[in-house]
């Protein structure tokens, strides 16, 4: 399977530079980005725009609406076990030498909270299932366990941080902001 590179939407008109409105229809449009193999230019073109200039030059387009409303949860499998795994790391564990900085701005409360939405995530994507809760004193542990056969699962224990629903928002909406 092929893996390409595009750049996110900026929330106004690539052509004319004035901001999306909430509800407003536009169009996404594709072109190749140079030489690189498999990037590509994402476009965002308002409808007058694009009414205009139509669509010579750009090789996929779709119409879609902006909206100012939370984002969805982050449900890219890839990006759920980096976070996870970044932030089950331990304390006391020195960094691995490919990870990120940005990991160490946050608190280890907040690290406990990102692995605990990101397990979430994988639980509901069939990623790893729920095998038992643990208690250590005065703190719950998820026990996950990854599926397949008995000698190729892989286990992880991830601190219940007891978040509410709002609680689990807030971190996906912080873990969407730093995708």
């Amino acid at each position: 399977m092929s893996e390409f590179k595009i750049n996110r939407g900026q929330g106004k008109c690539s052509i004319t530079g004035r901001a999306f409105t909430d509800g407003e229809k536009y169009i996404v449009a594709l072109k190749p980005d140079g030489e690189l193999e498999g990037a590509f230019t994402r476009v965002d073109i308002c409808m007058e725009a694009w009414e205009r200039q139509g669509e010579a030059g750009y090789i996929a387009w779709w119409p879609t609406e902006y909206s100012t409303k939370r984002k969805p949860a982050l449900l890219d499998p890839d990006a759920l076990w980096e976070v996870f795994h970044k932030a089950r790391r331990k304390e006391d564990e020195a960094p691995a030498p490919e990870a990120p900085t940005e990991v160490a701005e946050f608190s280890r409360e907040d690290l406990d909270r990102f692995a605990y939405v990101a397990a979430l995530g994988l639980m509901r994507l069939k990623k790893i299932k729920l095998k038992e809760t643990r208690r250590k004193g005065k703190r719950e542990y998820l026990v996950f366990d990854t599926p397949g056969r008995a000698s190729q699962r892989e286990t992880y224990e991830v601190l219940n941080p007891e978040l509410d629903e709002a609680g689990v928002e807030n971190i996906q909406d912080r873990l969407a902001d730093l995708a």
